[in-house]
């Protein structure tokens, strides 16, 4: 049950920021698809750079436990902040890419 309240607050939130952005900024309905297209791009660019993230956190956390041979755990690329960082970084990236042609 809590996951369709969730489901019912996104449909409401899209829906209000697409009705504002219709009538209060004056967006263009035709626009849309390619906005969506843009984002899933930008999600798909936050997906590879987590996933380099974590690689290169693996290999450094094996890579120092072979030269200091004391135990560091993997558990530490465990971290919330990880998957927000990549977005992050994903978003830098799509713009400059985008500001560049």
């Amino acid at each position: 049950m809590p996951s369709l309240a969730l489901v019912f607050i996104v449909v409401l939130t899209s829906a209000g920021a697409f009705a504002i952005a219709l009538r209060g900024i004056g967006l263009r309905g035709a626009a849309l698809p390619g906005a969506i297209r843009q984002a899933l791009e930008c999600l798909g660019l936050a997906v590879l750079l987590l996933l380099g993230n974590l690689a290169l956190g693996l290999v450094l956390v094996l890579g120092l436990r072979a030269v200091t041979g004391r135990f560091i755990s993997v558990y530490i690329l465990n971290d919330v902040a990880l998957p927000i960082v990549s977005l992050v970084q994903a978003l830098v990236l799509h713009c400059w890419r985008a500001r560049s042609k």
